[in-house]
Formats: structure tokens, sequence, C-alpha cells
């Protein structure tokens, strides 16, 4: 199997369609599947998946929960079942546009053994609004495709833009600290732990649409909840400092950095005073 995608879902009957049926219209001249791991989701999302599934015998496989455990622990199960070269992930409120999206990264990723990640441009869609991420060509150029050290500042990897190789997830990534440390997202750590580890290959293709929801904590309009997230991103970025370091940053560039972004969460919300105590904690 050359790439496996991979599709944690809860409570997405509205979006996982969609979701599928990008991974569907794929053009790709190797084998691909689609790994969907239902978390006991009290909705139809299983029942539209098993559609799929039973359609699609050869490229979909299913795999129902009985009891809704968490996300980190619906990732590690699909890590678990994947038997791809290259993994691509695919949750089921976001979905690809572009066709080509695996074959132009795969392609890319064979012929360039030290690129260990490659994402591309997106859009998010937010309210029915459509808007189109920037062009991160300047700052792959700039840092020499090694973004290790510009990612602990500020992650620029959006999750339904990627594939990576499944050899160094399984060498520097631990899905099972993922889950015993609860991290609140699976992305952010793996992409540090092979950004520190091989070169990071960028596509200025618009590939991917990334759904904001309301419900998403780190999208939430909820000033409390958006600081929990972003106090858990600090969290993660801990934990890979310890392991990897922080290259030429000092950690209190890191903290400073850390502090502006939660203020500027609470200036945008209104709370001014909140603000002002978050860059003196």
């Amino acid at each position: 199997m050359k790439v496996s995608v991979l599709m944690p879902t809860y409570n997405h009957a509205a979006t996982i369609g969609q979701a599928i049926n990008s991974f569907l219209m794929q053009q790709t001249d190797f084998p691909c599947e689609l790994l969907i791991s239902d978390d006991a989701s009290s909705d139809d999302t299983a029942s539209i998946a098993k559609t799929y599934a039973e359609k699609h015998p050869d490229r979909i496989r299913l795999f129902v929960k009985p009891s809704n455990e968490s996300l980190m622990k619906n990732y590690k199960s699909l890590l678990e079942k994947a038997q791809g070269q290259y993994l691509a992930i695919l949750e089921s409120d976001d979905y690809w546009t572009d066709e080509r999206k695996l074959a132009k990264q795969v392609e890319f990723l064979d012929l360039h053994p030290d690129f260990g990640l490659s994402f591309t441009r997106w859009q998010r869609l937010r309210d029915g609004e459509f808007q189109l991420s920037g062009d991160e060509t300047p700052i792959l150029e700039s840092h020499n495709h090694q973004l290790y050290e510009y990612l602990l500042l500020r992650n620029i990897i959006f999750s339904p833009t990627v594939c990576f190789r499944k050899a160094l997830f399984d060498k520097y990534c631990s899905i099972a600290d993922y889950v015993d440390l609860r991290f609140a997202t699976f992305d952010y750590p793996v992409w540090l732990s092979i950004a520190k580890h091989a070169k990071i290959h960028y596509l200025a293709d618009n590939t991917a649409v990334y759904r904001v929801s309301s419900t998403s904590i780190s999208n939430s309009g909820d000033l409390d909840k958006r600081l929990g997230f972003e106090y858990e991103t600090a969290r993660i970025r801990r934990y890979i400092i310890q392991k990897y370091g922080s290259g030429s940053l000092k950690i209190s560039q890191i903290s400073k950095r850390e502090k502006i972004v939660r203020a500027r969460i609470c200036f945008r919300s209104g709370n001014f005073g909140r603000g002002i105590l978050e860059i003196f904690r």
C-alpha cells in the first residue's frame, strides 16, 4: 500500500460524505486506502460511512467503536491499522479539492528522500465564505525547507493538506505519549517531530478546504476555550522541546510569543483586562 488516509470521525453526518467523495476522486497510479474510525457517533455518521465502505471495499475500511473514547485514541487505532508507506489526514469535516493532491505529493516525496512531509495551500470555510491561505513559499525558501524553529513559534501546516512518511512517524512520534498526555490535537506534535528530522516540502497549489466549526476548540468563540487551546498548544510545544530541543531559539522567545498570541485573542474578544493579565502572567 502506498498511502493510508486517516479519517477519525464523530458526529459529522452532515459533512462526511463530501470528505469521502473527495478521497474517491483522487487520481493516482498507486494504491491508497481510506481508513475511517467512528468514535461511537450518536448521529448517522457511521451508517453513511458504511454505505461508502460497502460500495468501495477495495478502497475504504470502516471501524466503528462501541463507546466513545477520544480523538487521540481514535487516531491511535487508525495508525495501528495503516498499511501505507505514506500517511495523509482527512478529518471528516474537511475535504480535498484537487483530484491529484495525493499524486503530486507522493511523486515529490518518492523523488526526494530527504523530505519527510509535504503540505499545500488550503481554503478556510467559515459561515459559507471561503478564504484562501497565504502563500508560504517565502517562508520555506528563507528556512531552506527546515521549518522546526519557525513551527515552534507559529503553526502554518493544516492537517488536510499533508502527506508524510510513515517511517518517520514511527521513528520520531509517539501516539502512546499523545494519548497518555491527553493532547488536544494530533497534528502539531507530528509536524514538529518530522520537521526536526527531515526537510519539509511546500506545494503552492490549493488542494483542500479546512472547515471552521463553532464547536472546534481552536476556533471557538468562547474566550476560555480558545485560551485553553493555546495553553494546550504550549504544553505540546514544551513536550517537543524536552525531546528535541529548541534549536537556536531561546525559551524566553517562545514564551514571549505565547503571551502575545494569548493577549491578541483577548483583545480581539474585547476583554482588554484579561489581555493585559496574559502579557504579564
